[in-house]
């Protein structure tokens, strides 16, 4: 599978074995049936899921995995980025007007059971087949020696081709804070893990989407242009005058749309709370000024939803943005210059 820097290779047998079944897990860890678990990501992020909630007895139902207790207490590994859309929303599956595939699985768990489940990951293919495999190479080592617990790296299957044969990529574990443009603190949604379907919750994955921005020399508006993504140019006044700004990417953007379209605004379960959003970004007008104009910026630009959406499902999301949005701070501060963290990859737009 893997040649690493110092000669070691990391091997697998063929064919891949999986002795689990999803969907079982799935439905004892009580999630909606309309996921679609095709996706091997999906499938593999349910298998980590329940792992993690079992780690207090999985020596137990695995000794020869598991030599000895993972963690004394479930691990609330949450999920975030394209896999916790589908298990919210059944428009974000398989039949859906905004079903896309995901490549991987991001997970975030507490900083004090980061480790566990780090070690968890690592021994999944022997408890549950080869097609869990992980390992870490020299440069995830060195990376999670660098990081000090506060995030770790593993190389894991993320994928299984028609041929039977493993792709792999790799996997990272934050700690506590989803770390990218900005800090997303999640803290509080580890209490309610279940409530929130193993996942960092709406609002939360509404802001850790919305917290996506960069900055472009100006004469790149026109390649934009050509590539169909000038949608993605934030309208900011203030900014400096040779620069664009460019907000969600397309997998961002239906993912937002997926959960404004299957959730409504209000308090409770399943819903969008205008004020817990409120004052997560009362905390940090940084945050609050670029989640609001990728918020804004949906609802200036919904012609472009219609490449996905009806037009009746577009007035749905479009409202439903703008009745958050007058609850939401307005950020008065006016930068010229990055507000965000630079010291993140850019991606290229293609």
């Amino acid at each position: 599978m893997y040649r690493d820097l110092d000669g070691t290779t990391y091997e697998v047998d063929l064919p891949l074995t999986s002795c689990v079944n999803a969907v079982t897990l799935r439905e004892g860890l009580g999630l909606p049936s309309y996921i679609d678990l095709s996706h091997f990501p999906m499938k593999s992020a349910m298998i980590g899921v329940w792992a993690a909630v079992n780690a207090p007895k999985l020596h137990e139902l695995y000794p020869n995995a598991f030599e000895k207790v993972v963690n004394k207490n479930p691990i609330p590994a949450l999920l975030f980025g394209g896999a916790p859309v589908k298990i919210h929303c059944p428009s974000a599956n398989a039949g859906g007007s905004l079903e896309r595939p995901i490549k991987d699985t991001d997970f975030i768990v507490p900083k004090k059971q980061g480790i566990d489940f780090y070690k968890l990951l690592l021994k999944m293919d022997r408890a549950f087949g080869t097609q869990y495999k992980s390992f870490a190479t020299a440069n995830d080592r060195r990376f999670n020696a660098w990081r000090r617990g506060e995030r770790y790296r593993l190389t894991t299957i993320n994928d299984v081709t028609a041929e039977g044969l493993p792709k792999i990529t790799v996997l990272d574990i934050f700690c506590d804070v989803i770390d990218l443009r900005h800090k997303v603190d999640v803290r509080d949604s580890f209490l309610r893990f279940k409530e929130n379907l193993y996942t960092i919750g709406l609002e939360n994955l509404i802001i850790s989407k919305a917290q996506f921005i960069f900055d472009m020399p100006k004469e790149f508006a026109e390649e934009l242009k050509k590539c169909g993504c000038d949608y993605r140019i934030l309208p900011y006044p203030y900014y400096a005058r040779d620069k664009i700004i460019v907000g969600m990417e397309e997998k961002d953007l239906k993912d937002v749309c997926a959960i404004f379209l299957d959730h409504e605004i209000g308090v409770g379960n399943e819903r969008i709370d205008p004020q817990k959003m409120k004052r997560i970004l009362d905390k940090d007008e940084k945050l609050a000024l670029t989640v609001t104009l990728n918020l804004k910026n949906i609802v200036e630009k919904s012609d472009v939803l219609r490449k996905w959406m009806s037009r009746s499902e577009v007035l749905t999301v479009t409202c439903r943005v703008q009745e958050l949005l007058k609850e939401l701070p307005v950020v008065d501060k006016k930068w010229d210059k990055p507000w965000w963290n630079t010291a993140v990859e850019t991606p290229v737009i293609e």
